[in-house]
């Protein structure tokens, strides 16, 4: 059998090819469940029925856990994971009745919800003569032809 040593570059950029995507393989092994941005990127669905659910969140950067909405109860309550993967713990991080935030109309927002109305009365109401709104401002008065004064 002939060997052709014509190939033999192409040989070595395969190995070399080959070695490197292991070395990819081992350090994406060795980081552990994290699949970083492309974990973030993705819509998460939230899970439940009886008026209890659950949805994922993403409290730090390496802090994760989830929300449990209790709607017969009006609660939410919020878990974050903690430990090891040979140790896992779930931990209670904050807990809230929602009934009265709930009744809120307008709190901790910008812009006003009565700004943003005001704003769609005025899209909505047909222009006259293709002017702009007035803004409040006079319009300069011009004297009639022929008075000099």
């Amino acid at each position: 059998m002939m060997q052709h040593h014509g190939n033999r570059p192409l040989i070595i950029a395969l190995y070399a090819n080959a070695i490197l995507l292991g070395l990819i393989l081992v350090v994406l092994v060795s980081r552990g469940p994290s699949f970083g941005p492309m974990a973030q990127a993705q819509p998460v669905p939230m899970a439940g029925g009886n008026g209890m659910y659950v949805m994922p969140a993403q409290f730090l950067p390496q802090l994760w856990g989830c929300y449990v909405l209790d709607t017969n109860n009006q609660s939410l309550t919020a878990y974050a994971y903690y430990g090891s993967l040979t140790k896992p713990q779930l931990r209670l991080i904050g807990a809230r009745n929602i009934q009265w935030d709930r009744e809120l109309k307008n709190f901790n927002t910008d812009p006003d919800p009565q700004h943003i109305r005001e704003l769609i009365e005025v899209q909505r109401a047909p222009m006259r003569e293709n002017r702009p709104p007035k803004t409040g401002l006079t319009e300069p008065k011009t004297q009639p032809a022929g008075d000099d004064h």
